[in-house]
């Protein structure tokens, strides 16, 4: 159990300081632009997949599930991983600085976004673990805000978001 509610704080503590870098970025304060903290950001968001995955492996409270709602679990998982690869190879190989409209982006507006709260729900599931996937509502909150600072950004900076924004989910 101590090993849970370690992993715990670290995914939330790291969840936290992304939140405030986005929220800095998005006022376009100078330590958001810092090359050092940007790759301190990274670190923070390896350290916080790494620890909420291990959340999943060490939760306390296992319950049983059907063979299907865990295979199901399973299928949202790789759902979920394999909308942010797309979406974030889709983000690479555009250079126009501009909004992504085509592709995935189409569709969905943060693809990214979704797939993370796709996994966060899934994977818990497969794994029957009951804590880790009851935490994903703190999580997609997090997630959830960062989609919104995101989008205000985006509506002030280009006049054709908000007619993307009516087109598209999430």
């Amino acid at each position: 159990m101590s090993v849970f509610i370690v992993l715990s704080s670290v995914c939330f503590f790291c969840f936290l300081l992304r939140t405030i870098f986005n929220i800095l970025h998005y006022k376009n304060h100078p330590l958001s632009q810092n090359k050092k903290i940007i790759f301190f950001i990274y670190v923070i968001m390896a350290f916080l997949w790494f620890s909420w995955f291990q959340m999943c492996f060490f939760d306390p409270l296992k319950i049983n599930v059907p063979v299907w709602l865990r295979c199901t679990g399973l299928l949202l998982f790789i759902t979920g991983i394999l909308l942010f690869l797309f979406s974030n190879m889709k983000l690479k190989e555009d250079k126009t600085g501009k909004t992504v409209t085509s592709g995935i982006y189409s569709k969905i507006r943060n693809p990214m976004y979704l797939g993370f709260i796709i996994w966060l729900v899934g994977f818990p599931l497969f794994l029957q673990s009951t804590i880790t996937l009851l935490s994903s509502v703190i999580w997609i909150s997090f997630i959830i805000h960062w989609k919104i600072l995101e989008e205000n950004e985006l509506e002030k900076k280009d006049p054709k978001y908000r007619e993307y924004k009516n087109k598209t989910w999430f």
